[in-house]
């Protein structure tokens, strides 16, 4: 005999009739019970109020997950890091927010290589991909003050790791940031 998992269809009858109080114990509840919840609740509902505290928790597992305090106990968890982006992403869904953290996971992984020296293919692969999601972002958008917020950040970090790391990184990187320049009129 085989049995379905439980989904949402069969949560939201149960909870449509609920009361207001109902709810407000629920999501109460749901607040308490890990910190994921937390942030994404506090993402999702105090984005207009207090937008640079939504973010710390997410800069945290970023941080924690590219760029561990100490990286010969602890492995390097890119995948960890772009989940924290994609779990904000979710939550909130403001784009300079999500941004903010992309370049965020960048500095990270910057970071990382230039204080424990060359990765691998793998490392620089994420990395690149993450400029370029960036870029793509920023292309979609054309929103010129979100690219003259973002685009000096890249720059910097374009900056920093040119002649320093290999796999063709700062090649791509430096692609991505040109292209960003040519877009959005930005001249070094």
């Amino acid at each position: 005999m085989t049995t379905n998992e439980p989904s949402w269809k069969d949560i939201k009858p149960l909870i449509s009739g609920w009361s207001d109080k109902q709810l407000v114990g629920l999501v109460q509840d749901l607040y308490r019970l890990s910190p994921e919840n937390v942030a994404f609740l506090n993402a999702r509902l105090l984005q207009h109020s207090a937008p640079k505290q939504t973010l710390t928790p997410y800069k945290k597992r970023i941080r924690a997950a590219v760029s561990p305090n100490d990286p010969w106990k602890q492995d390097v968890r890119l995948s960890e890091g772009r989940k924290a982006i994609s779990e904000f992403r979710k939550a909130n869904g403001n784009a300079r927010d999500t941004l903010a953290l992309m370049t965020y996971y960048v500095q990270c992984g910057n970071d990382h290589t230039l204080e424990f020296g060359d990765i691998d293919e793998r490392f620089y692969d994420s990395m690149c991909s993450m400029v370029r999601q960036i870029k793509d972002r920023l292309l979609k958008e054309q929103d010129q003050k979100l690219a003259d917020d973002i685009l000096p950040l890249l720059e910097k970090e374009f900056e920093r790791i040119d002649g320093q790391m290999g796999w063709g990184y700062p090649d791509e990187f430096g692609d991505h940031v040109d292209d960003l320049r040519e877009v959005f009129k930005k001249e070094t």
